[in-house]
């Protein structure tokens, strides 16, 4: 999996804006695991120092790394990835992805299991994910910079992310339903 993280960020580099190492989803078998700090480290080195020479060789300025985790990490990971991402220099934090839970849905347990694993987005992640964001800022302070996303449909969504410590918001699911129109009622909801 090194290797795959190593190709892209030699032929990405020359032309990012900023790099995200995704171990968080869960539609690719086992990539979860790299969230341990032990295998999440090593992996982040690699990327930084690939993305280092890359840009180097193309005479550019250092590429952004941040590294985007789940919600279903127990919270003390959290903090080890918040520890980790300041040890190890790293422009952000991308808190959270889908998750793996099906606590608190309106649907029947047959209809859950009818539609399958992989990662459940929208409304059933926004208060964990605003937790995790609210925890990764009391640990890494006022610097680093932490993109909220996870159930974010409404500009009090939006400002609960903001209020827990997000630097920035991204939303997927919200802008999906919410239509191409969507991110100017958030804005015109923020002001």
């Amino acid at each position: 999996m090194e290797a795959d993280y190593e190709a892209s960020t030699r032929l990405l580099a020359p032309f990012a804006d900023y790099f995200v190492v995704n171990v968080s989803s869960p539609n690719t078998p086992g990539l979860r695991n790299l969230q341990a700090v032990g295998k999440l480290a090593p992996l982040l080195e690699h990327v930084r120092r690939v993305a280092d020479r890359a840009t180097d060789d193309a005479g550019r300025d250092r590429v952004p790394l941040l590294v985007k985790i789940a919600p279903d990490l127990a919270d003390e990971d959290v903090v080890e990835v918040a520890d980790l991402a300041l040890a190890q220099g790293l422009d952000g934090i991308i808190a959270t992805n889908t998750t793996i839970s099906r606590e608190g849905l309106r649907s029947s347990a047959a209809a859950v299991e009818a539609a399958g694993a992989g990662g459940l987005s929208g409304a059933p992640l926004r208060e964990r994910s605003t937790e995790v964001v609210r925890l990764l800022r009391d640990r890494v302070g006022p610097d680093l910079t932490l993109i909220g996303v996870g159930g974010v449909s409404t500009a009090a969504d939006a400002r609960e992310r903001l209020d827990a410590g997000a630097t920035l918001v991204q939303a997927y699911t919200g802008l999906i339903y919410g239509g191409p129109l969507w991110p100017r009622r958030i804005l015109k909801g923020l002001s």
